[in-house]
């Protein structure tokens, strides 16, 4: 019985060691930073200088589609249902579409591109800042950049929290750590008492989610 005891305490200390290991992985992971992202332009009005649009895109840490076109025709919230039913295509895709023949442009973003509409709105207006004398490359640089500067501000944010859960979790699993040497040492001692089985209840349910149409997380459309 004591063979035992000791067994299940060297096993439990085993967990207890890699479950610290995981929670200083995942923390060092949080601080390196986010990855480039593809890039795809699609620019038959041939506006846009596509190798600059494309360097600077490729500073995002989520992907980037950007369209222009001088065929459309409808108003303006037609062109933005046009641009979330035939371009977002990913929760984390970010979708920059103009029209340069009636002045039209959006940016929408999917459910996981953690923006908010205000950041979304200064999106659209370093857009129409910048696209004075119909400089395409130039507004369309503008809103990258801002795009850059919002999902930053964000990162950072999350990077903080995100941090704090992870130190908190770490020291959890030093303290389990440390009283699961405790009582191995009580146990090899012989001064451990009963070992009490905890039991985990039964029937827990995962609920699942479907993608459908829900890709939309937010945008912005305007005249410039």
């Amino acid at each position: 019985m004591m063979k035992k005891h000791l067994l299940w305490q060297a096993r439990h200390l085993s967990l207890s060691l890699l479950a610290m290991i995981a929670a200083c992985c995942l923390f060092f992971a949080s601080s390196l930073p986010a990855q480039a992202d593809t890039v795809r332009v699609s620019d038959p009005v041939e506006v846009l200088n596509v190798q600059q649009v494309i360097y600077e895109g490729s500073k995002l840490a989520y992907p980037l589609d950007v369209y222009t076109t001088s065929t459309f025709s409808g108003t303006a919230s037609d062109f933005v249902q046009r641009t979330v039913s035939a371009h977002l295509t990913s929760k984390r895709l970010i979708v920059i579409a103009i029209d340069v023949a009636h002045h039209y442009f959006t940016v929408v973003g999917g459910s996981q591109v953690p923006l908010s509409k205000s950041q979304y709105t200064t999106v659209g207006q370093a857009f129409k800042n910048a696209a004075v004398g119909n400089h395409f490359t130039s507004a369309t640089l503008a809103a990258i950049q801002s795009l850059e500067t919002s999902l930053q501000s964000r990162s950072s944010a999350s990077s903080g929290n995100g941090r704090m859960l992870l130190i908190l979790l770490g020291g959890i699993a030093v303290l389990v750590v440390l009283g699961s040497i405790v009582g191995f040492i009580r146990r090899l001692l012989g001064l451990g008492g009963r070992l009490a089985v905890a039991q985990s209840p039964s029937g827990d349910q995962q609920i699942r989610y479907g993608d459908g149409r829900d890709n939309l997380g937010g945008g912005v459309a305007g005249d410039f």
